[in-house]
Formats: C-alpha cells, structure tokens, sequence
C-alpha cells in the first residue's frame, strides 16, 4: 500500500547548493555483521547501568525492584511499576551471547529477572494494574510496557511457575479491559504484543483474541497519510515505537492484517528521516527523539523500506549520532530494542548505506513539509506553528523550535503550543502558517501541590483514574491560554536554498516585547520522552531585534 509519490524532481527543486555535497554522506559500514554487532555495541554500555537500578539483595523487603529512587534513596513514596521492565533486557544479557555482553550466562541474572517479576506481583494493586508517576494511578502505558517485558521474559528463561502465570494472566485481563483519556497509539501497540505473548505463554486464547481487538484498535487510529496519531499529531519517534511492537506482533500472531498498515507507516518514516539518521524533535506532536530499530529488522525481509531505515539509523550509530534518552526511567525503552535487533537482524548484502531519494512532500492532515534533494533537507511541523530542522548534507544547519518572547511582567509566549495553526500552501514552493502566540508555563510540583495531589489519590482519586489523569493533561499537556500576539510564518523553496519569513503582530495595548528569539530545543508541554540529549542542543538561537516602536516586526532569513 505505497504512499502517493513526492512531487517530480523538477517540481522539487534538485539543486547543488554551495556548500553540499551530493550524494550518501553517512559513513559506509563494510559487511552485514559489522552492521549488526552495532547493536550490541549500543547495548552493550548500558549493561551496568541497568544493573545499578536493581536492588539485588535476597534479604531486602524491595528485592527485585529496579526503582532505585524508591528502594535505595527513598524519595518516592510508591514503586513505579514502569522500572520493571528491566526484567527483560536482563533475561537478554543472561541468555543471548552478543558481542561485549560479559554477563552472558552468569546464574545470578536469571535469579534477578525472577525476583523482578515477582516484586512486580507483590508491589502491583489487586487489580493487576501498576502505577507510574503518583500513586493509585493505574497507568496504562506502565502496565504494558512492564506486562510485554515479563511475558518475553518468561518466554525466554522458561519462566511458568503457578504464581507468575497467574499474576501475568491477571494483568494481562486489566491492560484488555482498560484504556487511557488520550490517544497514544504506541501504548495499544505494546498492548497487542503484550497481550498475545502472555496468550501464548499461558494458553489462554481469549487473551490473544484481545490482542487482535487491540490490534484493530491501532490500525483505527492510523491516517490515511500513514502516521499514528500521539495525542493531536504525528510523532516519528513515537512511530518507531509503535512500528516496532505492531511488528512485533505480526511476527508473534501471524495477524496478515497489520502488515499493509506497518508498510504504510515505515514508508512515511523513511521520508522524514533525519539525513544523520535519526527522528524527530520539536516539530513533532510530542516532541520526541526515538529510534526503536527492532520493528525494522523484524521487517526488512519484507519491506525493502524497513532495511533501508534501519541502515540509516546504524549508520548514525556508527557516528555516536543517536538521541540520548536512557536515564533511569526511560532506558530500558531503547536498551533491549537494541539487543532484539541484533538478535532478529535482517542479513544483507555489503552496500553502501543508501541515500534517500529527493522528492517534495506535503501531507496536510499531519501538517508536515519535507523537502529533500541531493544536498539538503528541511522537515516542519507546520500545525504546530512552523518548527523545522534543516540539514545540508548530515550536518544540521538549524533546529528551529518556533518563535518565543518574553514580556515586561515575564510571561513567556510561545508559538509550537497546540496542532491547530492555520496552514496554507500558496504554491508548489511555498507553505506557510498562522496562530497565536501562547503562554509557555512549564509547571513545577512543589511541597503544597504534592500534598494535594497525595491527599486527592488517597481519596476520591483512586477510584477516578481517568477523572485525574484527564485534568493532569489538560493542565500538563493540552493548557493553552491566550496573549495579545499572533504570528505568521512562510517557508519558501528557491534555487538557492530556503527562505524563512516570520512576523509577529501584536494587538493593540499589548504589553511590551522585552525580548524574543527564535528557539532550540523549547518545548512546553509535559511529555517525559522530551529533551534528551541530542547534539542539535548546541545550536544557538537566533536573537529578533526588537524595535523601538510598536507594530508588526518581520523577520527573514536564510538557509543556504
């Protein structure tokens, strides 16, 4: 199910800017097990970082919780059911023999991963159901993530003791039975996966019946574009999540169904991805960097696309060019793709890691413009009020988070807030798009706001998860607020390169500008896969002279 093709080349604009340089610009990786054994080089560094977060004592009271805040600092009150995740890429360095895993075999890490999953069965609610953040939570997104990591686990090590398939089974019909205010495809995807392994694992066939309901519920929030809506948009990181559980699951249930929607969505990836390889950024619906190479591995047999993503993105690894997101929350969300893909690698040919083919794409439901030639690319998120990343070559040229100012009493605007910009494509070569400004709040928990938020979960809100996680998102993710600005930004495709015109209007009696810039790397919204590190951190933003008088002030640029 091919996507609608990129506008011709001539339409596209192929040029040789000064400065490019034509042609594939990511290193050449020699032969296939060079490619693969990148994987495990990935991997294998955040080995003992992994086995840090475990409390590893067979006489403590928390053994076999991987939450080191709560079991060895002691600053949090409840144990994140998320951290037990862990169990599964340890069950990986104890069974597969990957290159730099010195860890291989060694009896202790199997006595870890089964003291893991039965801290999960101690620490979870009667339910079934695990928190994340704040207690009585009963976060969806914890529940499967941690259910898929113990099922595969079990799988791996031979895990079927009495207690734990029944704990598994248990949460296993809490995760079918519940879902989450917001749409976030990528936890119906680890849902599906998590749901038919524990059937498998079990042999209870109602479980893998509702692993193909979920199924079907994330190919319903697939576009016809190809992208998996994450809350009000397209999110390329999350994508590669969902991609690679979706596949996962493909593979595990042999459901044919799926596979015409991972084409379509893999498709859609290689378009925008990164010429260094990687995904994402501010211009996304949910701001973030990932890179799961699993589902393409999974995949490359039967999507050439999948192979060709997947070089790209070790070539990048190559480089030490991957996003660095990997502290002890979110680690074990990147540590055991890595090893699945050099366990599940695809074998290739020795080729040269291909460079995409140039082409114009515009997909107005997403809001996304992409232009890619032979030297340079730029990929905005116009919806979202224009942020864009431009490369020439592999080398980043500018990361553009949008415009932000500041007021005289402090208040600090912003224009990425929402997917609700008003967009328009004037011509073949020009996009551009129009909103207001919003308040940029970035909200901090303080000692009287955690009072409250424990008092309110140790009464009404444990039995209204949704209630409070419905308010925590609009106040954290979906506030929005209104200012006296409004802005309007063009992007304009030449044969010199791209032309930025921004100009922010201000309403009469609008407070005074006492500075303004155009960001990198600002987000504003609370989304805990943001702000990694990502070395597009080191650009520096671009300061707006503000003038003397009241009016309109318009700024162009440009990107050669």
């Amino acid at each position: 199910m091919p996507l609608a093709p990129p506008e011709s080349a001539a339409t596209a604009g192929e040029r040789s800017l000064p400065g490019g340089a034509a042609g594939n610009l990511l290193p050449v990786i020699a032969d296939s097990a060079s490619r693969r054994d990148l994987y495990a080089t990935e991997a294998a560094r955040s080995i003992p970082q992994l086995l840090q977060l475990l409390d590893r004592d067979p006489w403590s009271p928390t053994y076999g919780c991987f939450d080191r805040e709560h079991w060895h600092y002691r600053t949090l009150d409840f144990p994140c059911g998320m951290s037990q995740e862990f169990v599964y890429p340890l069950a990986l360095v104890f069974a597969l023999p990957f290159p730099g895993n010195r860890w291989h075999g060694q009896p202790r890490l199997k006595e870890w991963v089964e003291a893991g999953i039965r801290w999960a069965r101690i620490s979870a609610h009667r339910d079934g159901s695990c928190d994340d953040y704040y207690p009585f939570e009963r976060a969806l997104g914890a529940a499967t993530f941690s259910l898929a990591a113990m099922a595969e686990a079990c799988h791996l090590l031979a895990i079927r003791d009495d207690k734990t398939l029944e704990f598994l089974s248990h949460r296993a019909r809490w995760v079918a039975s519940h879902g989450e205010s917001g749409v976030l495809t990528n936890h119906h995807a680890i849902a599906a996966a998590a749901l038919d392994s524990t059937g498998r694992l079990t042999g209870d066939a109602s479980l893998r019946l509702a692993a193909r309901h979920k199924a079907e519920e994330v190919l319903s929030h697939q576009h016809a574009e190809g992208w998996f809506r994450e809350y009000e948009g397209f999110d390329p990181g999350y994508q590669t999540v969902t991609v690679d559980f979706l596949a996962r699951y493909w593979q595990s249930s042999g459901d044919e169904r799926v596979l015409p929607a991972l084409e379509k969505a893999v498709q859609l990836l290689e378009i925008v991805q990164h010429p260094d390889g990687g995904f994402g950024g501010e211009y996304a619906s949910r701001n973030t960097f990932h890179t799961q190479p699993h589902g393409f591995e999974l995949l490359a047999p039967a999507l050439p696309a999948a192979r060709r993503v997947a070089d790209r993105f070790l070539a990048a690894l190559a480089q030490g060019r991957r996003a660095i997101n990997d502290d002890h929350r979110l680690g074990a969300h990147h540590l055991y793709p890595y090893i699945l893909a050099w366990r599940d690698f695809a074998p290739r040919s020795a080729l040269p890691t291909e460079p995409p083919a140039p082409g114009r794409h515009w997909f107005p439901e997403a809001g996304f413009f992409v232009d890619r030639t032979q030297t340079h690319f730029l990929i905005a998120g116009m919806k979202k009020g224009g942020p864009f990343r431009c490369f020439r070559g592999s080398e980043l040229l500018a990361s553009d988070s949008g415009l932000v100012l500041e007021t005289e009493a402090g208040e600090v605007l912003v224009s990425h807030l929402g997917h609700d910009a008003k967009v328009s494509r004037e011509s073949p070569d020009r996009v551009s798009c129009e909103g207001e400004l919003r308040p940029s709040r970035r909200e901090r928990m303080t000692p009287v706001k955690m009072v409250i938020l424990r008092l309110l979960m140790l009464t009404i809100g444990r039995f209204a998860r949704d209630f409070v996680r419905k308010r925590l998102q609009k106040r954290l993710i979906l506030a929005r607020g209104a200012s006296p600005f409004r802005f309007r930004r063009t992007i304009t495709v030449d044969s010199e390169g791209y032309s930025i015109e921004d100009v922010l209007t201000p309403s009469p009696g609008a407070p005074k500008i006492t500075r303004a810039a155009f960001a990198v790397g600002k987000t504003s919204i609370y989304i805990a896969a943001s702000h990694p590190w990502h070395d597009s951190y080191l650009q520096t933003e671009v300061p707006i002279a503000l003038p003397t008088s009241g009016g309109p002030i318009t700024v162009r640029r440009r990107l050669p």
